[in-house]
């Protein structure tokens, strides 16, 4: 059975792989390396599980968004150790002191971002930080559906294409003590792209990638440095952030996300808060924010357990909308994504990352220059 009939309608969240009662989907990656849905005809038995829990070409259960905060861990090395606030350590520490499990995108030994289940705070801290990748969730939904059997708390973290396929995936399961936590999503970059970075990152270091971080919160929460780590060295560039920053490395469907909005499928949105200077004055030293949202009655109901654990502001959800664009609309196809891919088969990896650098690094330029500009004007005026 034909799953999707275009890239565009296919996020890669894998529900149609884990309620195949046959085992006849599996994740293969296409020529830009995203998973997608391959069937096997010979065990197909055309039951249309598969299309009917699709997020994308079928439909999701959205929660409205109820209320908006600011939110900072209290204690600082949490803080500093999280990607913006450290409001997941806090949501995650409520699941963990209950016994139960948390999911999240983190590192396999092989530094590849895939979900992983974890059980203890040490384990938990694999989660931490941004990941700039598509995370591959593996068998991870059949393993939530067995802790909610188990009678376990569970915890899962992840965009809102996943978080809507594993909803739909457990259409049929008790979620009573499922917490959901979907994402600020701008768009998810290839797995192939993040691993010929590395091995780039190997051969101009001359060593082997030990550790990566995708923004170096040393440099201050609003940095879009990375930092690798080859042979335990550490090292600084933006090389991979204008990867990102050039959009051309998403995947089709997030050009088209219909996740796009205020109408989650989480129980908790998070983000960085981006405009807090404007919106909460006084709240940020740099250190990170956390923007996040309450979409359910049970968001309500953990939030009042964590207080203790958080410094938070209420925020008026319209005014944070404006500085999250992928909260109103998708990210735009790039008009060269399509030359991108092209040359990047025929030229390799190394071509399109010099000449993606050399085109981000030009806009970003033109962007200082016209702040300099304005803020000259201000002041004369």
């Amino acid at each position: 059975m034909q799953i999707y009939s275009s890239p565009q309608e296919c996020s890669g969240c894998s529900a149609c792989k884990h309620i195949c009662p046959t085992q006849a989907v599996t994740m293969q990656p296409d020529s830009e390396g995203f998973l997608y849905p391959v069937t096997d005809n010979t065990k197909c038995i055309n039951c249309g599980a598969c299309k009917k829990v699709c997020p994308v070409v079928g439909s999701y259960s959205g929660n409205h968004v109820k209320k908006a905060y600011a939110v900072k861990h209290k204690d600082y090395d949490t803080r500093i150790t999280s990607r913006s606030g450290g409001a997941f350590i806090a949501i995650s520490d409520y699941v963990l002191k209950k016994g139960g499990t948390v999911y999240g995108a983190g590192y396999s030994d092989d530094l590849k971002v895939c979900h992983l289940r974890t059980e203890t705070v040490e384990e938990r801290n694999r989660l931490k930080g941004t990941k700039y990748v598509q995370s591959d969730v593996a068998d991870t939904f059949s393993k939530v559906k067995a802790d909610l059997k188990n009678g376990m708390y569970v915890l899962y973290s992840g965009t809102p294409c996943q978080i809507a396929g594993l909803m739909n995936y457990l259409k049929n399961t008790d979620t009573e003590k499922l917490i959901t936590c979907d994402i600020i999503c701008h768009g998810v970059p290839s797995p192939q792209i993040y691993a010929d970075y590395l091995k780039y990152c190997e051969k101009k270091y001359g060593g082997k990638v030990t550790k990566f971080d995708f923004r170096d919160k040393a440099f201050g929460w609003r940095s879009q440095k990375e930092a690798i780590w080859v042979d335990d060295k550490k090292y600084n560039t933006n090389e991979y952030a204008y990867l990102f920053g050039g959009l051309d490395v998403y995947r089709p469907a997030c050009y088209e996300c219909k996740f796009a909005n205020i109408d989650r499928p989480a129980d908790f949105t998070l983000g960085d808060f981006w405009g807090i200077d404007v919106l909460v004055k006084g709240f940020s030293d740099n250190k990170g924010v956390s923007l996040l949202f309450l979409n359910t009655d049970k968001a309500e109901s953990v939030f009042d357990s964590i207080t203790n654990d958080i410094d938070y502001e209420p925020t008026v959800i319209d005014k944070v909308i404006p500085f999250n664009p992928n909260l109103y609309k998708p990210t735009a196809i790039p008009k060269d994504r399509e030359k991108f891919w092209k040359n990047y088969h025929k030229k390799g990896f190394n071509y399109v990352l010099k000449k993606n650098y050399n085109k981000v690094f030009r806009k970003v330029a033109v962007k200082k220059l016209k702040e300099k500009k304005d803020n000259l004007i201000k002041k004369f005026k």
